[in-house]
């Protein structure tokens, strides 16, 4: 009888994947000893991958993956903190790999940096020239974009402006260049780093424009085969801040932004150094990470016309493996074990990658199939091995004409039925009324801060708006526009603006709301089929809509609110003082205290600026009850219900929270003696809730005039990039019809 294993044997094996779950996938195998295997798998790719730019470096960044930017005039009021997160350390340079017949290799560097940082190499589509950022010295230097010429390595520089970072350029067909950089001059939401948009100028660094306008990070753009444009987006809009970090879409001239995969997901947290993979139908390799952790993780590869969310669509590659009961943990991926980064595919099942063995120090530059065989081409003792880009000419995608019109300060949105879909399900045709629009607007530095806590987690929240577990951003009502009978709206909106939707009922209360944004260019139409419906589907052949018979609608202003920004004080605090303070205020003990509360400020450095109590005080509970709500009592449920801004990614069903869940409306109706509030009053004080009770409309509100004084100086940054643009643009419209005469 065959002897059974002990019971201790089966113990420690249970402890080990429990403590690494790694430890039971097959390793990938460095196959480099054996040379007639190393000749098999490299032989069939050998034309192809002759000559490979990459670049050495150790690290570029502090302990999170979007924070790369190292500005020389990087937020520093903490020396300790600015250190750690300034991402900068020098010492690099740009190499140009050579495999020969026999499958040997040999390294040439191309430009040497010591004392600077080289990165993001990218090669034309004809092959000839070598597109990379270089940022020479810390402080008297930034990243910006260079190009030298393949063959007789003569560089130039592209773009220029201390104080801005220009990277991780990307050729487009045409010879534009799309590239991140700082130039929007905003700071993350939840920490002090400044973040990064998506930008684009031609060959010559000319006509430098900006496509996108988003929240936080915009990342690692690449050229896809039909000609689109991928990259990462990080977006917290409404919900928390940990997911997700997903790959999205747009065209060369920033039209068409959409979610590619993930944006109401769990998993993957972060998807990173994403390219798409040849001959493959859409399918894209990238690196699953995890959140705040460095840019590497897990190798995988996701077809988004198998599923748009979760894992449904991913597979792991080294060894290959379905992506099945993924944990919701947001550093699942990036736990120790193998590490993968910048992969180049050039199929299904063979990549250029830079990979670190569980066992190593530093990154390899390997070639590597799905199953985890791989040759190492370039490593070196003392540095890692980044970035591989072939430097070979390549098929040129069709790129398709484009629709922006600078001239044009409009953009359209247009919606087919707002009934159809998952994001209205179950509500009755003819509910919706409106749709609201809501434009975003960005913090331009750091002044002190708050938190918030919920469902997603918890964070820090820098230039806050509001109390705690409020609103992450200033918020602006741009107007309303009307849903017909059929569900179909037309509207036009501003250009460059970012903005999402609410869809509000006949009570004024929101039924659903989009927890991200859509961004139009100049002149640009968008059309939705529904309320987050796939898109994958195809619109209805059904008869015309009704919007589509009438056209675009103007958007109608909401009330008397100023348009420029939602300001509890100046909105909400005098319907208060008109209806309730006469009875409700501080020297009553009648429920409420609804009076004007004295501005609650603190030291920047301290972070506890701005924390903007509003006075909704219960006299009658033994402990205060203050809307600076920090998860430890039940003031939200109690008398407003907003949404929390730690919400969870996936999509929430209508009337989860909000106005229409508001108690407080209840109140009103129940109140005796009976108040009166007018319909615009009670539609205005559901919007604020709606908006997660913003108090400050704009950034500077509740400052002091210190603290105004140190937001000025990036917010007028910020403004001298924006008047150096507006002459960018009216220079391109005027080379366009030189050229269209």
């Amino acid at each position: 009888m065959k002897q059974l294993m002990p019971v201790k044997y089966i113990l420690a094996v249970l402890y080990i994947y429990l403590l690494s779950p790694e430890a039971l996938i097959a390793q990938p195998v460095d196959i480099g000893a054996d040379s007639r295997a190393k000749a098999e798998l490299l032989d069939p790719y050998m034309s192809a991958i002759r000559k490979i730019v990459f670049v050495k470096h150790s690290r570029k960044r502090g302990e999170h993956y979007a924070y790369t930017e190292a500005l020389s005039d990087a937020y520093s009021n903490d020396k300790e903190r600015y250190v750690k997160w300034h991402a900068w350390y020098p010492g690099t340079s740009l190499c140009l790999l050579t495999v020969n017949d026999d499958c040997t290799t040999r390294t040439e560097i191309l430009l040497d940096s010591p004392n600077g940082m080289i990165r993001d190499p990218d090669v034309s589509f004809d092959g000839k020239k070598i597109l990379f950022s270089w940022k020479k010295s810390d402080r008297n230097h930034d990243y910006h974009l260079f190009e030298m010429d393949a063959q007789s390595r003569d560089i130039r520089q592209l773009t220029f402006d201390l104080g801005h970072a220009d990277f991780e350029g990307c050729y487009l067909p045409n010879g534009d260049i799309i590239f991140s950089s700082t130039r929007n001059v905003s700071t993350v939401d939840c920490f002090v780093q400044e973040s990064c948009n998506m930008f684009i100028c031609d060959k010559d660094g000319k006509y430098m424009r900006r496509l996108g306008f988003d929240q936080v990070h915009t990342n690692y753009p690449t050229v896809m085969a039909d000609g689109r444009i991928l990259y990462t987006r990080w977006e917290y809009n409404d919900r928390g801040q940990y997911w997700p970090q997903n790959l999205f879409q747009m065209k060369p001239d920033g039209t068409a932004q959409s979610a590619l995969y993930g944006n109401n997901s769990w998993f993957p947290t972060s998807m990173l150094h994403s390219r798409a993979v040849p001959d493959s139908n859409g399918k894209v390799m990238f690196i699953v990470a995890g959140h705040g952790t460095p840019q590497s993780g897990k190798l995988a590869i996701v077809d988004p016309t198998i599923a748009s969310e979760e894992e449904a669509g991913v597979t792991f590659l080294a060894p290959v493996r379905q992506a099945a009961n993924q944990s919701k943990e947001p550093n699942f991926a990036s736990k120790d074990g193998n590490r993968w980064r910048y992969p180049y595919p050039l199929d299904e099942s063979h990549c250029l990658v830079s990979f670190r063995h569980e066992s190593d120090t530093h990154y390899s530059l390997v070639f590597m199939n799905a199953d985890g065989r791989y040759v190492v081409l370039a490593a070196d003792p003392d540095t890692s091995c980044n970035h591989p880009v072939l430097l070979a000419a390549r098929v040129a995608a069709q790129l398709p004409a484009s629709t922006v019109d600078y001239r044009k300060d409009t953009g359209v949105f247009t919606m087919e039925n707002i009934y159809h879909g998952p994001g209205l399900v179950n509500v009755p045709k003819g509910t919706i009324k409106k749709l609201r629009v809501v434009a975003l607007k960005y913090r331009a530095t750091v002044v002190g801060g708050n938190g918030n806590r919920g469902p997603a987690g918890g964070g820090g929240v820098k230039t806050p708006v509001g109390a705690r577990n409020t609103s992450w951003d200033a918020k602006a009502i741009l107007g309303e526009a009307r849903v017909y009978s059929d569900g179909s709206a037309a509207f036009e909106v501003p250009a460059r603006t970012p903005v999402y939707f609410q869809a509000i009922d006949a009570n004024g209360h929101v039924a659903q709301t989009m927890r991200s944004w859509s961004t139009l260019q100049p002149g640009e139409t968008f059309s939705c089929i529904g309320c987050h419906v796939s898109k994958f589907e195809a619109p209805s052949v059904a008869a015309r809509s009704i919007a589509s018979q009438r056209g675009p609608q103007e958007l109608s202003p909401f009330y008397d609110v100023p348009a420029d920004g939602f300001s509890y004080t100046k909105t909400i605090q005098p319907i208060w003082d008109k209806r309730c303070v006469s009875c409700h205020n501080a020297s009553t003990t009648n429920g409420i205290d609804l009076s004007e509360t004295p501005r609650i400020t603190g030291r920047r450095d301290r972070l506890h600026y701005a924390r903007s109590y509003y006075n909704l005080v219960n006299r009658n509970q033994t402990t205060a009850e203050h809307l600076d709500f920090d998860g430890r009592n039940d003031v939200v449920t109690k008398y407003l219900n907003w949404l929390s801004p730690q919400s969870i990614p996936p999509l929430l069903p209508p009337y989860t929270a909000g106005s229409a869940k508001s108690p407080l409306f209840q109140m009103v109706a129940d109140h005796n003696p009976p108040v009166e509030l007018s319909r615009e009053e009670l539609d205005t004080i559901a919007c604020w809730i709606d908006l997660l009770v913003p108090h400050d409309g704009e950034y500077t509100e509740s400052m002091s005039d210190d603290d105004q004084a140190v937001y000025r100086v990036k917010l007028d940054k910020r403004k001298a990039w924006e008047a150096v643009e507006k002459a960018n643009i009216e220079s391109y419209i005027s080379t366009r019809q030189t050229q269209n005469e």
